[in-house]
């Protein structure tokens, strides 16, 4: 007898687990195809790659319910390169100083939180408020096709495809809707110790959202601080190449560090079409403010299809003759509910000085790029 309860007792402890983890999901995102880049003074680069449309990731996400309308929460996603022989989270890393490269790194969101009726608190790394604001008002935001992303990088605003979209060592803080407003709390320190000396950098956003039938209004403010006596040297955080350091020549104390960032965003939803646009404005030390703006609609052209046009200009004023304006123009196809066909061209035009690239691809100073890209998206 006592065998056969050890035997009947042994799969109830293995499958109770399992049973527990019943509310846990298994998601993510499978994208392919082909770009064809033709970068001034750059070779042409013709090549098959992962991510054009939307970012090839797996994720793991799921909840507890606590009682009492408590939840936790937990989400960890990572990035997926799926043309290449690498694994979860390929071979991707940061930038030096640990600020940017957000999409660089392999970890896109590891995070864990706590949901009820006063909004939701979560600590980590996740997508900030300012990934927030770029995705609902940007049009292509994000994409191989997203010009108003490439002027962004390109005249150091940190709110961009590679930019302070995702952070770590953040504490966020997201409030319930009122009456179609909401609004978003995000800290965090991104460098919480400096290699040598005494020095950390602290980012702060808040994110403002306005939702009323058709239209939608966001507006995010971003500050960077630096603290301590330790140096660093600028041009070894991302946002600071947009700002005209060149590598390894300038020097400044964590103290002298500061960055200041508004951004807002509107989108409308016509019917016959949602037309979206955005301005942002990025304060470098005492440098002067560069300038970034973008509009764009996205138009229904059949039950499947959509017809996606985005025009971008910055005008860099950190530095003389390198400001850039670009152009977008793809269409999406709905193989089914799960399934995105895709195929779209960019151009971006650069005065003497500028520098603005297409899917990581720079040209040399003022001149020109232009992209072909076709493929497919499949999300699970």
């Amino acid at each position: 007898m006592k065998k056969k309860i050890i035997a009947l007792a042994v799969p109830a402890a293995l499958c109770g687990p399992v049973m527990a983890q019943e509310n846990v999901q298994v998601y993510g995102i499978f994208d392919i195809g082909v770009a064809s880049i033709d970068a001034g003074g750059k070779e042409r680069r013709n090549k098959v790659d992962s991510g054009l449309l939307r970012t090839s990731r797996l994720g793991f996400k799921g909840s507890e319910d606590l009682g009492n309308g408590l939840k936790v929460n937990f989400v960890l996603e990572y990035r997926l390169n799926v043309d290449l022989n690498e694994g979860i989270g390929g071979n991707y890393r940061s930038d030096a100083a640990g600020v940017q490269g957000s999409t660089s790194g392999p970890a896109r969101q590891q995070l864990l939180g706590l949901s009820g009726n006063f909004g939701t608190v979560a600590f980590g790394r996740m997508n900030t408020t300012a990934f927030d604001w770029a995705v609902r008002y940007t049009v292509l935001g994000a994409s191989a096709f997203d010009v108003t992303g490439n002027n962004a990088m390109a005249a150091g605003s940190r709110i961009n495809p590679v930019g302070d979209i995702r952070l770590s060592n953040v504490i966020a803080y997201k409030s319930p809707a009122f009456a179609g407003f909401r609004f978003d709390v995000n800290y965090a320190r991104p460098i919480e110790e400096a290699a040598a000396g005494n020095g950390r950098l602290e980012t702060a956003q808040l994110g403002l959202y306005y939702d009323n039938g058709p239209l939608s209004v966001g507006a995010v403010f971003d500050n960077i601080d630096g603290h301590g006596n330790a140096t660093l040297t600028l041009s070894s955080l991302a946002f600071a190449r947009g700002a005209g350091f060149p590598p390894g020549t300038t020097v400044v104390r964590y103290d002298d560090l500061e960055v200041k960032s508004q951004n807002l965003g509107v989108a409308y939803d016509f019917g016959v079409l949602k037309a979206k646009a955005t301005y942002q404005r990025d304060k470098f030390m005492d440098l002067s403010a560069n300038k970034i703006w973008g509009v764009g609609v996205e138009v229904p052209v059949s039950a499947k299809g959509t017809v996606h046009a985005v025009y971008s200009a910055s005008s860099v004023n950190t530095q003389k003759k390198a400001d850039s304006q670009g152009f977008s123009l793809a269409y999406t196809h709905n193989l089914s509910k799960r399934t995105i066909a895709y195929a779209g061209l960019s151009w971006q035009d650069n005065e003497r000085n500028g520098t603005s690239g297409i899917w990581a691809t720079a040209p040399d100073a003022g001149k020109d790029v232009k992209m072909l890209a076709a493929g497919i998206t499949h999300m699970f």
